[in-house]
């Protein structure tokens, strides 16, 4: 019996699934926090201004989910990663935040998005990785 119940805890530990949001539970997540926040229109002729995979870790980015966020009167980036270890490793690479499978970059030394991300999104800087 009591091997039956530790095999269970030992199976159930190592399917745990990492908690993970698609685009739009993000979006409606962080609107239930915080209505006030925008999304931000990029201009065809500013496509520097592009959040795009090819300018971080590409290993687990999604293609075309990077926007750029207005909190505040500041501008953040948020990309989409398949998982939050590689989203937390490509949150390290350029020493900003994550939370769960998305990075959030030019947060670090922004004292309002700081503050932002960890209440609103459970953020966390990326100095140690799962």
């Amino acid at each position: 019996m009591r091997i039956a119940i530790l095999i269970s805890l030992v199976f159930l530990s190592c399917t745990k699934k990492e908690k993970t949001w698609g685009p739009q539970e993000m979006w409606f997540h962080a609107l239930e926090q915080d209505p006030t926040i925008e999304l931000v229109q990029i201009p065809n002729h500013e496509p520097q201004r592009r959040v795009l995979c090819q300018n971080y870790i590409s290993d687990g980015c999604v293609v075309g989910s990077g926007k750029r966020v207005k909190v505040r009167l500041v501008e953040l980036l948020v990309i989409q990663y398949k998982t939050p270890k590689q989203a937390c490793l490509a949150a390290k690479a350029v020493g900003q935040w994550y939370a769960r499978n998305w990075l959030l970059d030019d947060v670090k030394n922004e004292p309002v998005l700081e503050s932002y991300v960890a209440k609103i999104f459970d953020a966390k800087k990326a100095d140690k990785c799962l």
